[in-house]
């Protein structure tokens, strides 16, 4: 494992964990990724160095609702997301802005075992997930 830190203004430090992914992980085509995030939600187990719960509604009409600490219940902050070739791309309104992450795109590779994997562009892992509708 391999840890980066990426320096924003103020000193603020992001901490990415860069995992090794198991052989097999590759990133899913186009229609699978659209399966994957059309109507379904995903629940973090664990993203960037952070254990706590949080997920991400994907609504079919492309609007995204982001909750933290819980799968249900109102939304910490809504957005919308896309699918940009074998991508799903979100733009937050707050969430992950001082880390310049409030909208990014993001490849995602099956771990099995019903595991996800999100990845930033530069292939570091954003999140591990599982889905459900």
């Amino acid at each position: 494992m391999t840890t980066t830190c990426k320096t924003y203004s103020g000193g603020l430090c992001l901490v990415a964990m860069l995992v090794a992914l198991p052989a097999g992980a590759a990133d899913l085509a186009p229609d699978a990724v659209r399966k994957l995030v059309s109507g379904m939600m995903w629940t973090t187990e664990k993203m960037l160095n952070s254990t706590q719960l949080r997920s991400f509604d994907w609504k079919k009409d492309g609007t995204l609702c982001l909750r933290l600490g819980s799968t249900s219940g109102r939304c910490d902050d809504n957005g919308t997301w896309k699918i940009d070739g074998q991508r799903v791309c979100y733009q937050l309104t707050w969430w992950m802005k001082s880390q310049d992450m409030a909208s990014a795109c993001l490849s995602v590779a099956d771990l099995g075992n019903d595991r996800y994997v999100a990845k930033i562009p530069s292939g570091s892992t954003f999140m591990e997930f599982t889905v459900a509708p």
